[in-house]
């Protein structure tokens, strides 16, 4: 029985073996699809670089068609081009999937939803001709090449870009050079293009707006879940599906839920649904003890998420997409930072004191992710973070 059930686990790795692989081969295929079009379209067109005065009555669309955190930071880009040109129409391309952190943020006039697929493309071209001409056109963070081609096929000669955000800088007619980019925090280096036709922003911090409505709702669907009106601590369990380097280990949020227990506080763990085997292991560590808490892993909307996030004292969360959304409701964050991807980057930007970092430091031998361990980061050190934040 053991022999079969181990002959079972080998052919299920397999299997997801060879469909990765296959994801893989597919991805290459596809894009280079786009870059022999690329191809095709620059030498069956003569093009120029155009200069660019942006004014209250102009059109820009903006590509931020990437993860949750990244497009958070981009949008303070469109706070910028609105608070410099008011009335400036702002058309925003993003991935379906984000759209909601696009409705959420009130400097946009329109979104336009990106795809994958030819056919997807293609009705996503006539959009946005249908909706131009645009008279700049400017790449915040994306992958390439799709975005690439369409910019190309509207107005290459106004497109602005980031050289180190592409592999295809030559089929943008202006290029927002960054040497120091590695060492430059995400929300400026978007902010340099914005800068770079004319972009100013007041308050450099990230946008994600709630209605009245939506605050209320959300509380109703939370206290009908057992929450009360004790202060609120949220934890979030997990980041993306990539860089699990980021995460803390399971066993140290057990930690600081147990140290909490006797307090008047409801504590919550957060986390996307791909984060259910760290929900159940938490729930395995604690079983047998007091402690009480309550578990809304894969059971909320990002709405409903940023409403728990804003309405808690304190959020404890890696370097993750739920991180940046904490800084852009205005919630109080313990950021736990991995020294591959410095605070100085990802951390909190133009918010003072209101947030705390703890921060692994890089050795001098460093060389891979792997090299540093974020379990060197303590309960005790997060605990104490949190009193500070009045918890």
């Amino acid at each position: 029985m053991k022999r079969e059930k181990k002959l079972g686990s080998l052919k299920r790795m397999d299997k997801i073996r060879f469909v990765n692989q296959g994801n893989l081969n597919y991805n290459a295929l596809y894009h280079a699809l786009f870059r022999t079009f690329l191809k095709i379209a620059e030498a069956s067109r003569t093009w120029r670089v155009k200069s660019v005065e942006l004014s209250s009555k102009s059109r820009v669309l903006l590509f931020s068609a990437a993860g949750i955190g990244d497009t958070l930071t981009d949008s303070v880009v469109f706070k910028a081009l609105r608070e410099s040109y008011p009335g400036i129409e702002l058309g925003a391309v993003c991935h379906r999937r984000r759209k909601s952190l696009l409705e959420h943020n009130p400097y946009v006039s329109k979104i336009f939803y990106y795809s994958k697929g030819v056919p997807a493309f293609i009705r996503l071209y006539r959009e946005l001709k249908a909706a131009g001409p645009w008279d700049a056109i400017l790449h915040l963070r994306g992958n390439d090449p799709e975005p690439r081609c369409l910019s190309f096929l509207l107005n290459p000669g106004a497109t602005w870009s980031v050289p180190q955000m592409t592999q295809l800088q030559a089929y943008c007619g202006h290029t927002v050079l960054q040497p120091d980019w590695d060492q430059t925090h995400g929300v400026e280096q978007t902010l340099r293009i914005a800068e770079a036709v004319g972009g100013r922003v007041s308050s450099p911090q990230l946008v994600f707006e709630l209605s009245p409505k939506e605050c209320e709702e959300s509380e109703q669907f939370f206290r009908r879940e057992g929450l009360s009106e004790k202060a609120r601590c949220v934890l979030q369990v997990g980041g993306g599906r990539r860089a699990h380097w980021r995460d803390w280990p399971i066993e140290n949020y057990a930690k600081v839920i147990e140290h909490f227990r006797d307090q008047p506080i409801d504590l919550i763990v957060l986390g996307g649904k791909d984060h259910r085997d760290r929900s159940e292991r938490l729930a395995t560590l604690l079983k047998g003890s007091a402690v009480s808490y309550f578990d809304f892993v894969g059971k909320t909307t990002l709405t409903q998420s940023a409403w728990l996030l804003k309405s808690s004292r304190a959020v404890v969360s890696t370097d993750t997409g739920m991180m940046h959304l904490s800084f852009a409701v205005g919630a109080r964050v313990v950021a736990l930072i991995h020294c591959n991807n410095p605070a100085s980057r990802v951390g909190p930007y133009g918010y003072g004191e209101r947030h705390r970092v703890i921060e692994l430091k890089r050795p001098v031998d460093y060389a891979k992710p792997s090299d540093v361990s974020m379990n060197q980061i303590t309960p005790e050190q997060v605990i104490e973070k949190l009193k500070e934040l009045g918890l």
